[in-house]
């Protein structure tokens, strides 16, 4: 891979997955699927990303405009897990959106890899969500080369406040009810930065595929929140079955294995710069 276009520059996981790539020195376009006044933090992100050469923000209508014939090794990175997480999934359906998306792809079919960044939660037989699974028919309809990641929760900087641990940390500094998101799956748990390794890895082979990362810890997740010492009233239950994994999807379990200890005090470190530049 040489070049990425990520939709949603600014979403959590995404947002991680840019700064990575830019790292190893490869340009990344990054498309903003909402007007950018609505991104929370946006300036700080920006910040924290720098001034890169390789770093190219559009919106939506922009690209739409100069769209230009794609490289070889391009990589297109949607993370449907970010929207999903967000409760923004809808936008998928909005035609002025994946029109553009498709037509991209039809144009560069050959040489684009189209990369889905998934909720787990899509591999169980409970989930339901017409607007990711009408987009997916659509896309996969156009793509010859696509690469679908699973991800359970995640947690790390710049997590939202859908998921739990987030809204305890954030709690020291804004009222807000602590409470397990229905969307939040609790049967597992990875470090953002322990998931990139992976997540990154698998993008650049460019071999197609499905794979669902894992943390190979048991019960990862009710660790973590033992660490944070959240009450047990504030732990509901996800009500999703376990995962259905047929033959064709890699279970990939992450390289690195950070201790809660510093995964956890990065996150908390994070959340109190944040919200002290805000006081």
């Amino acid at each position: 891979m040489d070049k990425a276009i990520l939709f949603g520059l600014f979403d959590f996981v995404n947002f991680h997955i840019c700064k990575s790539l830019l790292n190893k020195g490869l340009e990344v376009t990054g498309i903003h699927l909402a007007e950018t006044g609505q991104i929370e933090f946006l300036e700080e992100k920006r910040l924290e990303v720098g001034r890169n050469a390789n770093l190219i923000e559009k919106s939506l209508s922009e690209w739409g405009i100069d769209q230009e014939k794609s490289t070889p090794n391009t990589s297109l990175i949607i993370s449907i897990y970010d929207l999903f997480m967000s409760k923004k999934e809808q936008i998928l359906e909005d035609k002025n959106v994946t029109r553009q998306m498709v037509k991209y792809l039809e144009g560069n079919r050959n040489e684009v890899s189209n990369v889905l960044i998934l909720p787990v939660q899509m591999l169980t037989s409970t989930f339901r969500g017409k607007e990711i699974e009408g987009f997916l028919d659509l896309i996969k309809g156009v793509g010859n080369n696509t690469q679908s990641i699973y991800l359970p929760a995640v947690y790390g900087p710049w997590q939202t406040n859908t998921f739990l641990f987030q809204k305890v940390l954030s709690s020291k500094y804004q009222e807000i009810e602590i409470t397990t998101d229905e969307r939040e799956w609790s049967n597992d748990v990875l470090f953002i930065n322990d998931a990139l390794e992976s997540i990154v890895d698998i993008i650049e082979t460019g071999e197609p595929g499905s794979f669902v990362l894992e943390s190979g810890q048991k019960n990862q997740w009710l660790r973590c929140a033992d660490y944070l010492n959240i009450a047990e009233n504030h732990r509901a239950k996800n009500g999703y079955e376990s995962l259905d994994l047929n033959s064709g999807i890699v279970k990939v379990s992450v390289k690195k294995g950070t201790s809660l200890k510093k995964s956890i005090q990065e996150q908390k470190d994070h959340v109190q710069r944040l919200y002290a530049n805000q006081l």
